[in-house]
């Protein structure tokens, strides 16, 4: 085949893809645009004091509701953790809200579907609670490095988080009226939003359309599908790992994946381990949280999610 054809057959592909996506894309930036204008960060924020279960369980929910990508989370994690919350909580949040945001939720229905999506979801954030849970063991025997500093209290649960962009800009927002928060203000969100996770949708289409253009479905069943249900696992997580992609650039990626003939775990484990074994992300949470706290962090996160990856490959 000449070169030429080459071309046109990955940016066809590509060109596919973006005509799919980009409905999701825009609809899931309303929604996450619309919550950062009207949810108080602060609020979901301000309760993560301990390490118990409530904690852990409001770390979760957090990252449910606050809208940001794996990037976005890194430092409103370690502002939690400069605040006072403890480390567990911390983590928790930063595993949590890149997978439970409603964006990528979005993005990733357009591949699989909504059930499959809602799928993902839960179990993503059991995920996070599941090692937040662990990650609250060994810090509570001093296993790992604690997350209270000495000038806060133990259990004190009023976090400064006025540093982050988007509650800075919702605060900015609150006293206009809301018909003008919706036309106006909630665009400048979407803008805001985008130029958080853009460059990292358009990482993952170029790959996702080099998939969709160059790889051989059948080699993809055959070694991602439905014939083993924990070897193709196991063969994604390598792979997952050495992708440096935001959590939105990962759901692209793992979507295609799942087209080609991926089994649905496989595609869990794309973008979990994707997001839990990402250098940035690491490298902050070796620096301020510590170094015994990364590594049992990635242990725990990967480990729990090729469990529950397994488990969703032998349930759907």
């Amino acid at each position: 085949m000449p070169l030429e054809n080459y071309f046109i057959l990955y940016f066809n592909s590509l060109y596919e893809l973006f005509i799919e996506l980009f409905p999701f894309f825009l609809l899931g930036l309303i929604i996450s645009a619309l919550i950062q204008e009207f949810i108080s960060t602060k609020r979901l924020l301000q309760y993560f004091g301990g390490n118990d279960a409530g904690s852990l369980l409001r770390a979760t929910t957090a990252g449910l509701f606050v809208s940001v990508c794996s990037c976005g989370a890194i430092p409103i994690a370690a502002t939690l953790r400069e605040r006072g919350a403890s480390t567990a909580s911390a983590l928790t949040f930063l595993l949590a809200a890149p997978w439970g945001g409603l964006l990528h939720a979005i993005i990733i229905s357009k591949f699989v579907g909504v059930k499959n999506a809602i799928i993902l979801v839960i179990f993503s954030l059991l995920i996070a609670f599941t090692v937040g849970l662990i990650l609250a063991r060994l810090e509570n025997k001093k296993i790992i490095e604690t997350g209270i500093p000495k000038k806060h209290k133990k259990n004190e649960k009023v976090l400064c988080v006025e540093c982050v962009d988007a509650e800075k800009l919702r605060l900015i927002h609150e006293k206009e009226k809301i018909g003008n928060r919706i036309i106006y203000c909630t665009p400048k969100n979407m803008w805001q939003i985008f130029k958080d996770v853009g460059k990292y949708i358009v990482i993952g289409l170029l790959i996702a359309a080099a998939l969709k253009a160059f790889v051989p479905s059948e080699l993809v069943t055959k070694y991602l599908g439905n014939e083993n249900r924990f070897l193709p696992v196991l063969i994604a997580v390598p792979i997952s790992a050495v992708l440096e992609l935001a959590s939105e650039g990962l759901a692209v990626l793992a979507g295609q994946l799942y087209q080609l003939g991926a089994t649905l775990g496989v595609v869990f484990i794309v973008m979990m381990v994707g997001v839990t074994t990402d250098l940035t992300e690491l490298s902050m949470i070796w620096g301020k949280f510590g170094k015994r706290c990364a590594i049992a962090y990635l242990l725990a996160a990967t480990t729990v999610a090729v469990l529950f990856a397994w488990w969703i490959n032998l349930l759907f």
